[in-house]
């Protein structure tokens, strides 16, 4: 007997083959322009080039129109010096001792695993650490120089559209995730390629079926993953770990100089690479109540099986420095390395792009909550690791804007 899950599998792919005139000649049309894709990547991987596009953090604002359409074309870009290394190095040793002093392992070691949402992929154990609010994170998370960067970033996008404003790009709402810090010679599996921000939801909800559109309906060429028109209005199924939030980009701030091999993030950085997944999943050869291993409340996979295509252009960030960001699309597939096979820590913040929009501030108001009284936040497990520890933030700690950014006072 079918799951009310697997129901709605069936009768989306039912409905999203219609929308085509023929589904699998779209869906090879589709794969067309992604082998171009792959071969470019290749190409420079194998002359050595520059592949994900790189910005100054001194010269955002004079990013020239050839950068930001490669930025569109890849889906992330790299933001470098955002912070001075001194800064970034005295805020790395405060976080260390933030876990030290509060015993943040032996609490670990007492909480059962509640977080199940990368358990569907074939490696799913990075060394997260489930804490939120500390100094550092909170410092770094709303900061002045932050603020300007998920400024440009969410100006990148369409937010304007003939029924409505999805979001402001110039106000930004704060979400609070969490801290990697990775060991050297650590080999606990990184993670697995997949995307966040919903796995079946991508093809059963309603505003992502408006949103992929011109992907079902042979419109490829105009498909324009930075329009932002309906990711407001998205619906995401009950798990922990499944962002409830609209971020114009994903990303991370180094806090230790890491590079490739050393447990660090990769991307396969085809903005537009999302079309193949979903109608990848669309073919006769998919049981018609799966969708190529993606499952309800977890990370929508990608796999050898059906995405090889794809896999192969899977590849490693160039070297990061402390102070250095990147950002990706939240559509682009991304992977944490197996190993780390460095020699130092590699540790990072991650810290999204939240746009204000009604979804977003929702969730936010959930999220002050947590933050008063020092638990996990709404979208992640329970495990409220931070209620007693010494220098956790406190309101009395925060900034003007850091209290916006956390709806905990209105934006003027």
């Amino acid at each position: 007997m079918r799951s009310k899950f697997e129901n709605k599998i069936v009768s989306s792919k039912k409905y999203l083959r219609t929308k085509s005139r023929n589904f699998e000649l779209n869906f090879v049309n589709i794969k067309k322009s992604i082998i171009e894709e792959i071969k470019d990547i290749k190409k420079k991987v194998k002359l050595r080039k520059r592949i994900i596009p790189e910005i100054k953090y001194k010269n955002l604002l004079k990013t020239n129109q050839s950068i930001i359409n490669l930025i569109k074309k890849r889906g992330c870009v790299i933001i470098r010096d955002v912070f001075e290394d001194k800064k970034i190095l005295k805020l790395n040793t405060l976080l260390d001792s933030y876990i030290n002093k509060n015993n943040y392992f032996e609490h670990q070691k007492k909480k059962i695993r509640l977080d199940n949402y990368f358990s569907n992929l074939s490696s799913g154990k990075p060394q997260i650490y489930g804490l939120y609010w500390s100094k550092s994170q909170m410092q770094i998370r709303h900061s002045k120089e932050m603020k300007k960067v998920k400024k440009f970033l969410n100006n990148l996008w369409v937010y304007k559209n003939d029924k409505y404003t999805v979001f402001n790009p110039n106000r930004e709402l704060s979400y609070a995730d969490r801290i990697r810090r990775r060991q050297p010679g650590d080999n606990t599996l990184g993670l697995s390629p997949h995307c966040d921000a919903g796995s079946i939801e991508r093809w059963t909800d309603n505003a992502y079926q408006k949103i992929y559109n011109d992907i079902f309906s042979d419109n490829f060429k105009n498909y324009n993953p930075f329009d932002a028109k309906y990711r407001d209005k998205t619906i995401e199924f009950e798990s922990p770990a499944v962002a409830h939030v609209f971020r114009t980009f994903q990303g991370w701030t180094a806090l230790t100089e890491q590079g490739p091999n050393d447990g660090t993030l990769q991307l396969i950085p085809i903005a537009k690479g999302m079309a193949y997944v979903l109608t990848r999943a669309l073919l006769d050869d998919v049981p018609e109540n799966e969708l190529c291993g993606s499952k309800a409340g977890k990370a929508l996979s990608i796999n050898e099986k059906y995405h090889s295509l794809l896999l192969e252009g899977l590849i490693s960030i160039p070297k990061m420095y402390p102070g250095d960001t990147i950002w990706w699309h939240p559509d682009v597939i991304h992977a944490v390395e197996e190993k780390h096979m460095g020699k130092t820590f590699s540790n990072v913040i991650y810290i999204g792009a939240t746009p204000y929009c009604k979804k977003n501030i929702d969730y936010i108001k959930k999220q002050s909550k947590k933050f008063i009284e020092g638990k996990s936040p709404p979208d992640f497990a329970a495990e409220d690791y931070e209620i007693n520890y010494k220098g956790r933030i406190k309101i009395k700690d925060l900034s003007e804007l850091a209290k916006k950014q956390l709806g905990l006072i209105d934006w003027n």
